[in-house]
């Protein structure tokens, strides 16, 4: 029946070319989400200046307190967009326990450098050279305030030399410093270049006093690391911290790293279900039509004596050998379009540089077994009908359209369509995450009650719309009407997966429009000043005198500003 089977797509083009299309979109849309979920799973960051230590220590995670609820505190974590920060007295803790020859402390100290201002750079201390490591080239470490080392880009873009002087912006205010040295590492040049200060230097430079970026885990000669980790992460657990190893050092390092690893497994993932149910409907509603089409086909094999089993071989084979047709075509545009994202995704911020989309093998498994195995049901529950009823029925049967449906399924179709009217209701009293809630519930209900009443609607919407369709279209518009009349059942999918496509399409798009008129509203309303001074490397302790003394700006009345401090003010 197979052989068979792949001989019948020959003379059904039309019917394979959809079926093929619908099978083939659906792979491609899959992989892409697929691909963004394994990949994000898979990424970590890459660790280069933490490359040489063992663990490394940070806080990139942000505990909220919810509400109260039957009992219970609900505790959501935000990963941050910049560094967290552990206590320094962490250090001290970290080094004391056995098998760790030394804990270093890392500050990042954001600046800009004025020989090369289009080359990011960040400030640290030299102490924190060794977790690259970092090795000096020509010249010596910094020894005295004033001095800095500075890396091999860095020095390339500036064209800075051992000896030399140049200007560096820090904390808002330019300083005059004197290159010492230049080092490179090994394990990459990362993000950003890097600039070191003395230890003391970076200290009394770093914005969060009394605080550090991360501490570097260096282990002693032959000591249990497994032993040292376990004992480490007991200590910085109590601290609120967490101890990073192995490939996860990169997201100590780069904090915009775990943000995009939870943004791409969460957007993969929710658009690979929105996809994957509207996928499943359009190929259910494609197959299924198709297989309907053929009604009269089949009651003939069953009349000239095929078994019920060999018509559904038959039926399952073409849906079978296409959805692998679909694979082979969707897979590789699938992998291709992931990679055009992920570019996409960095050019907009989303993610950084470092990120890789990974995998593929599993992805492709995965989304042709899904695919196959919805077109095959799709294919097995259409065809039921036709290889259930005796030979000598089915050409009558083929030949009478079955009627539009039972009391059961129009009593639940109304019941549902209620539900959702109320839910409506619901979604406008409701609020955050309850109101998004109950607003995708409310569009499966809807769905779930199109679906039940689609043949009334089908046999409604041919009867209302005949008039106009011979008008504007004339025969050709009147033999439509009639088809829908007469085969109102038939469309019954192809109504479900129009309104499944279109009602998600609507709620992503609309969605994320209400997002954003929202959060600028908030915003707004939470900011109280109308103007905002910012700077990306620090603002200098008092405002700029021209900017102070100009009648657009100064304190509101009534306003006394804080002595202690001297680094916020606001504007009229």
């Amino acid at each position: 029946m197979l052989g068979l089977a792949a001989q019948m797509l020959r003379y059904r083009k039309s019917a394979f070319i959809a079926t093929f299309l619908a099978l083939a979109a659906g792979v491609t849309v899959l992989t892409v989400c697929g691909m963004l979920v394994e990949s994000g799973l898979r990424y970590n960051g890459e660790p280069q200046r933490y490359a040489g230590a063992f663990a490394v220590v940070a806080k990139q995670e942000f505990a909220i307190q919810g509400p109260e609820k039957f009992g219970e505190r609900e505790t959501t974590k935000v990963t941050l967009p910049e560094r967290g920060g552990v206590p320094d007295s962490l250090v001290a803790d970290v080094a004391a326990v056995r098998g760790v020859q030394r804990a270093v402390a890392d500050r990042t100290i954001p600046l800009a450098a004025a020989a090369a201002p289009k080359v990011p750079v960040s400030g640290h201390g030299w102490g924190s050279a060794v977790l690259a490591p970092y090795e000096l080239v020509s010249g010596t470490a910094p020894q005295a305030q004033g001095e800095v080392t500075v890396d091999q880009r860095l020095a390339a873009a500036g064209r800075l030399r051992p000896g030399g002087t140049t200007a560096i912006i820090v904390g808002g205010a330019v300083q005059q410093v004197r290159v010492s040295g230049v080092v490179r590492t090994r394990n990459g040049q990362g993000p950003q270049a890097a600039l070191f200060f003395t230890d003391e230097q970076a200290a009394r430079l770093y914005p969060r006093p009394g605080r550090v970026d991360a501490i570097g885990v260096l282990p002693a000669k032959g000591a249990d690391r497994a032993a040292v980790s376990a004992a480490v992460k007991r200590i910085v657990e109590r601290a609120g911290a967490k101890l990073y190893t192995g490939d996860e050092r990169g997201l100590a390092e780069q904090p915009e790293a775990a943000a995009a690893k939870s943004f791409t497994v969460e957007a993969g993932g929710a658009f690979g279900g929105y996809a994957m149910l509207i996928i499943g409907f359009v190929v259910a509603a494609t197959v299924g039509l198709s297989v309907r089409h053929r009604r009269r086909d089949f009651a003939l094999l069953r009349a000239i004596a095929a078994t019920p089993g060999q018509v559904r071989t038959l039926i399952l084979g073409e849906v079978g050998i296409l959805a692998l047709l679909g694979a082979a075509a969707g897979i590789p545009i699938g992998l291709l379009a992931a990679l055009w994202l992920r570019d996409e995704m960095v050019d907009r911020g989303f993610v950084p540089d470092t990120y890789t989309v990974n995998g593929g093998v599993l992805t492709s498994l995965a989304v042709t077994a899904a695919v196959t195995a919805v077109a095959l049901l799709s294919a097995w529950i259409a065809a039921r009908r036709t290889t259930r009823i005796r030979p000598t029925e089915a050409l009558g049967e083929a030949a009478v359209d079955p009627a539009l449906g039972g009391k059961v399924r129009a009593v639940s179709g109304l019941a549902l369509l209620g539900v959702a009217f109320a839910l409506i209701a619901l979604t406008g009293r409701a609020g955050g995450q309850t109101a998004m809630g109950v607003a995708v519930a409310m569009l499966y209900t809807f769905v779930l009650a199109i679906a039940l009443l689609a043949p009334w609607i089908n046999r409604a919407a041919a009867v209302a719309l005949a008039p106009i369709l011979r008008t504007v279209f004339g025969d050709s518009g009147y033999l439509a009407a009639a088809n829908l009349r007469a085969n109102a059942r038939g469309m019954v999918a192809v109504l479900t997966a129009l309104v499944l496509s279109v009602g998600f399409g609507g709620t992503v798009w609309f969605l994320q429009d209400n997002l954003q008129r929202q959060t600028a509203v908030q915003s707004k309303e939470g900011t109280t000043a109308q103007h905002a001074l910012v700077g990306a490397v620090g603002l200098p302790p008092r405002p700029p005198r021209r900017l102070a003394g100009s009648p657009a700006c100064g304190p509101r009345p009534g306003y006394a500003a804080p002595r202690s401090s001297s680094r916020s003010w606001e504007t009229r």
